[in-house]
């Protein structure tokens, strides 16, 4: 006779009370319940056997006949693996199972073959619907496990299901695509907990308090596995300091390293162990790396079998030549290599291995690693300028961070890239004065006739160009450019074009659009030797800036959308590369009106940016959002963002930024009817020009005079105005990389004109506008200042002006956009207008002056005041003083003060 049968093996374990529902994941075994086969498939710990009691449990509510059998290595055999799933179904039908229950509990022994067909036989005969769940299926090994299941997957009668869990991927399944349409699998990426899934189960169910950066925190760290989270919940019910239990975690941790060792790697054998280890020492790892690491050649098999096993590695490629191992376990891995001695020499290798596939920045990193600094400084010194030029410099600079100073001031190349990360953590002074103290050893090595150092102290001055660029010093980054352009060799084709892409940038920023065109045509030149998508990128965002200053904003838009597409094609979507193109992109954008389709984009290329990234653009990127938000209707919040964006921007150094950010701010209070805030900020603006050299005002002197204008002109005032707006016109008007700002001057010098009331010069405005502006696709233009235009433009309108109905389409968009402000367009009719001098006498009124005493004031007869009092009561609906001083509080034409 056979084996009894272990009536505990046919029950599903328990579960605990608490326990965390995956409801997406059972709903998609509900939907998919009608196939043949239903498999899980992770590693250990990732809850399958949790899910697939859930499941069980929702079949049965729903009538149908469901059976377990919990799996070991001893049902390996086809006959003890039959015999146990026919007592498991005896359970729910006895009589249909005894003549085979007989047959296998016998000692005969028959082939496998057989024994499935006789099990099939008894299956067609069981009445409805069927669920066969064999939880930890993995364990069942047979040499013809394979065929075995084939033929019994193809002889299954329609209602029965088997619904199995198993560490590895079912490549009898797998491999047959015949049994596609009948076969659902979840791996271990549809096992691994979601962000929400994480918090329910650490906060709700295990009652832990933590922050959402820690809930997130343990998220990444434990990339969703289950179990991992369960033993880390009972560690930080312990620990007196969460906080700094999580800080310090790693796979090291007793409870998890306890559990990786027992349940995973000790079913390995001891080939496979040290394979583990020893590549634990690799951020990512392919067969011929491995094999170069460890001196074998069979790793593509022992790679192919941890895939198989489900054995915590993750693939990074889909062509599944790459791939790394889980967080938790490389660290766990690590920690025991590290106890045999370390990992210097496997990172040696890998630096070596590297380096002869051309993939300098790793060969670097692995160099540090090893603390092998003669051999890290030569490959940065050889490697530095295509790591420049391919944007793979970031991980080398996280690493030198960490390195003794010692060891970065003995090593010039050290302490040039260790400059670049001081700036790009902000730290600009510190990285200038490393910048300055290398290049003054550099130039003693320069006298001796070292090539080395040559080439260091350009890569030097490119940094420092580069720093001053970002820092808005633009002129210092100007002269610096220039003065080493000179000493380039005629070879470096990368410093040469990064050198003429820095100093273009800085002089379209200064406003120098054809000093800028020819530094593009120079780093072109260059550029044609050099592969480098990166720095084509940045040739390409000057050029856009250009083109917009050109008023050529689709050649603009084309440009940057051109650019954009190539990174995206080289360095990914989400690469930070990108993050200067997308700034340019999104300003040219929102000129257009058509921003919402790079607005998702723009926070990550604020904040996870570039060294390159000047901060003008950095500033621009911030204010159309900003922007957008306010005349989306958000007005409170934009108005709370810009200020808190002005603090950022208020450091010595900005003040230009400064000034073309208060420009905004002006536009928003004299859009939200308040004329007195808007008047204060107009004074700080006209201030900081003030402290503006008088070379580098340009767009700052220009957002003055537009500042003003606008000021003036929402009083009706427009002889304050109207000469300085005619000089500035006539001076733009024949510049050609000066049109953006052309257009905007002429605009409201339309609108002054019109209030003068020479509504046919207004018109001449008005038309030379729109044809140079809207078929470029200037739309922001008219809409931001929709509360000026709209009057004259519906008064122009009304006079009969032929010209205007060929824009049909401006007139809506301005209402539109007052509409949503809460405006009435109704309201901004020009006899509905507040005039200069009747604000001034409501005011006077609101200070509770008699007309007597106003006229006084104002040099004024008391019956003209009269007629002003008369002329504004209409215009605010009112009918006495005391009605307008309030009506006038609401509208923000007197202050509340």
């Amino acid at each position: 006779m056979t084996a009894p049968v272990l009536r505990t093996k046919l029950f599903p374990p328990s579960v605990p009370a608490q326990l965390l529902t995956r409801d997406s994941l059972l709903e998609r075994l509900w939907q998919h319940r009608e196939r043949s086969l239903l498999v899980l498939s992770a590693p250990a710990g990732f809850g399958k056997s949790t899910i697939l009691t859930q499941f069980r449990q929702r079949l049965r509510e729903d009538g149908a006949k469901v059976v377990w059998l919990s799996c070991e290595e001893a049902d390996s055999e086809p006959q003890r693996l039959l015999q146990y799933l026919a007592a498991a179904i005896a359970q729910e039908a006895p009589e249909q199972m005894q003549g085979l229950q007989a047959m296998l509990n016998t000692d005969v022994s028959l082939p496998a073959e057989a024994l499935i067909d006789a099990f099939v036989a008894e299956l067609r005969r069981l009445p409805g619907q069927w669920y066969l769940f064999l939880d930890d299926f993995h364990r069942v090994r047979h040499p013809g496990l394979a065929a075995g299941s084939r033929h019994f997957m193809a002889a299954l009668p329609a209602h029965i299901h088997l619904v199995t869990s198993t560490r590895r991927q079912p490549r009898f399944v797998v491999n047959e695509p015949a049994l596609a349409s009948r076969f659902f699998w979840l791996n271990g990426d549809d096992l691994r907990l979601t962000a929400d899934e994480t918090r329910h189960f650490l906060c709700q169910l295990r009652g832990l308090n933590l922050t959402d950066e820690q809930i997130s925190r343990l998220h990444r760290r434990t990339e969703g596995w289950l179990t991992a989270l369960h033993l880390l919940a009972l560690a930080l019910q312990r620990h007196p300091n969460p906080a700094n239990f999580i800080d310090a975690l790693s796979g090291t941790e007793r409870n998890i390293a306890d559990y990786l060792a027992e349940d995973v790697l000790a079913q390995l054998d001891q080939p496979m162990q040290h394979f583990l280890e020893q590549t634990s020492a690799l951020d990512e790892f392919c067969a011929e790396l491995c094999d170069s690491l460890l001196g074998r050649e069979d790793s593509q098999e022992r790679i192919a079998f941890l895939q198989h096993a489900q054995l915590f590695i993750i693939p990074l490629d889909e062509q599944g030549k790459w791939f790394r191992y889980h967080h938790l376990f490389s660290e766990f891995l690590r920690a025991r290599l590290q106890r045999q001695g370390g990992t210097a020499d496997q990172c040696i290798r890998a630096s070596r291995w590297f380096d002869s596939q051309q993939m300098g920045d790793k060969a670097v990193m692995y160099a540090l690693r090893a603390r092998d600094y003669p051999l890290a400084a030569s490959l940065l010194e050889r490697e530095g300028a295509a790591l420049v030029a391919g944007s793979r410099v970031y991980g080398v600079l996280a690493l030198l961070e960490g390195l003794p100073p010692e060891v970065i001031r003995e090593y010039p190349v050290f302490q040039i890239f260790y400059a670049w990360q001081k700036a790009f953590e902000g730290g600009h002074a510190e990285a200038e004065g490393l910048i300055d103290e290398v290049s003054g050893r550099l130039m003693q090595g320069l006298a001796r006739g070292s090539r080395p150092a040559a080439e260091l102290l350009v890569a030097a001055q490119m940094l420092k160009g580069l720093v001053l660029l970002y820092q808005d010093k633009l002129h210092a980054c100007v002269e610096v450019s220039r003065n080493w352009l000179g000493k380039v060799p005629s070879g470096e084709h990368v410093f040469r074009s990064s050198m003429f892409s820095v100093q273009a940038g800085a002089h379209a920023l200064l406003g120098e659009y054809s000093e800028a065109a020819v530094c593009i045509e120079h780093a072109r030149a260059s550029l044609e030797h050099v592969d480098s998508e990166y720095l084509h990128s940045w040739t390409s965002l000057i050029e856009a800036l250009v083109l917009k200053e050109q008023g050529q904003l689709e050649p603009a838009r084309r440009q940057c959308e051109g650019a954009r597409a190539r990174i995206h094609q080289v360095f990914g979507r989400h690469s930070r590369v990108g993050g200067p193109l997308a700034l340019a992109h999104g300003d040219i954008l929102y000129e257009q009106d058509r921003h919402a389709a790079i607005l998702a984009e723009l926070p990550s290329a604020t904040t996870w940016r570039d060294l390159a990234t000047p901060m003008e653009l950095i500033s621009r990127g911030q204010l159309v959002m900003i922007r957008a938000r306010f005349y989306a209707g958000e007005s409170s919040q934009a108005l709370q963002e810009l200020d808190e964006w002005l603090q950022v921007i208020g450091q010595p150094g900005y003040e230009r930024l400064q000034v073309l950010a208060l420009a905004i701010k002006v536009q928003f209070l004299l859009w939200l009817r308040k004329p007195s805030e808007a008047g204060h900020s107009a004074v700080l603006l006209e201030r900081l020009c003030e402290r503006i050299e008088k070379k580098q005002l340009g767009d700052a002197e220009c957002a003055l005079l537009l500042t003003r204008s606008r000021v003036a002109l929402s009083e009706k005032n427009p002889d304050l105005v109207m000469a300085d707006l005619e000089r500035m016109t006539s001076h733009l008007e024949h510049q050609p990389y000066q049109v953006d700002r052309y257009l905007r001057a002429l605009l409201l010098l339309s609108v002054a004109t019109w209030q003068k009331g020479n509504a046919d010069k207004a018109l001449r405005g008005l038309e030379t506008v729109l044809a140079k502006a809207w078929e470029q696709g200037y739309r922001r233009l008219f809409v931001d200042d929709a509360m000026l235009l709209l009057p004259c433009w519906q008064d122009l309108l009304q006079q009969g002006a032929e010209v205007l109905s060929h824009w049909p389409l401006v007139p809506e968009m301005l209402r539109e956009q007052c509409l949503r402000l809460s405006i009435d367009p109704a309201f901004l009719q020009e006899d509905q207008w507040v005039s200069h001098r009747e604000r001034e006498i409501l005011r006077l009124v609101a200070a509770g002056m008699s007309n007597r005493d106003i006229a006084t004031t104002v040099h004024l007869s008391e019956a003209t005041i009269k007629w002003h009092l008369h002329n504004l009561f209409g215009k605010l609906g009112v009918r006495s003083r005391t009605q307008a001083v309030l009506k006038g509080k609401e509208l923000g034409l007197v202050s509340e003060a």
